[in-house]
């Protein structure tokens, strides 16, 4: 295994503890059009942006009255307005652990500004690299975001290990040339399991980085 030089996390159930609310968000979203939709298809689409995760569910749902972009303006006011935002434990302090050995990124289907009045700025700081759904034309699980990502940090994708949870993302990581692991935050091994490394929590990551220490 060629020696790791950039590290690259997706951000929601990652990072941040954010998968709930966000289901409750888009849940209270497509409510007021009549549907209640599934909340494990909502953590099989974790990795699209809001509009592309807004179009998914009017699709599957056959909603073709409903503006997608409404219903993703709806769904972001609706978590701004109710979240119980919190890091995982051992996320920030794995952040850092990593900067310490080499080149962090963050790719996430997650907008910009949401992830600043979240997370902050301090934390966003941590990375050398920061790529958001509503900054790439392709979101995942095309390999754009995570191409953009180790473009960014001056690095080759074989170079990279992404850290994920949701096949969308691994999909794209592994699209991008890059080695992925793959936590069981939301969803079972089982639809993880083109990951190189499949393990139960952020805690367990580090010890699959090949970092020099």
């Amino acid at each position: 295994m060629s020696q790791t030089k950039a590290v690259i996390f997706d951000f929601d159930g990652v990072l941040g503890k954010t998968m709930e609310d966000n289901y409750r968000a888009w849940h209270k979203a497509f409510e007021r059009h009549g549907v209640s939709i599934s909340e494990e298809k909502y953590y099989l689409l974790e990795g699209l942006n809001t509009r592309k995760v807004a179009e998914a569910f009017i699709n599957s749902y056959g909603l073709k009255k409903v503006s997608p972009e409404d219903v993703a303006r709806a769904k972001e006011d609706f978590y701004m307005q109710d979240n119980s935002f919190s890091f995982y434990p051992g996320a920030v302090e794995l952040v850092k652990k990593c900067a310490a050995h080499c080149l962090t990124g963050l790719v996430s289907g997650a907008s910009y500004p949401r992830l600043e009045r979240t997370a902050g700025k301090n934390f966003l700081s941590l990375f050398e690299a920061v790529v958001t759904g509503d900054r790439v034309g392709n979101p995942k699980p095309n390999p754009e975001p995570y191409l953009t990502g180790a473009d960014i940090l001056g690095v080759k994708p074989q170079d990279c290990i992404a850290v994920e949870n949701a096949p969308l993302g691994i999909d794209s990581a592994k699209e991008a040339g890059m080695r992925c692991i793959a936590i069981t935050s939301t969803l079972d091994s089982k639809k993880l399991a083109r990951a190189d490394e499949i393990v139960g929590s952020i805690d367990a990551v580090y010890s699959f980085l090949n970092l020099e220490e």
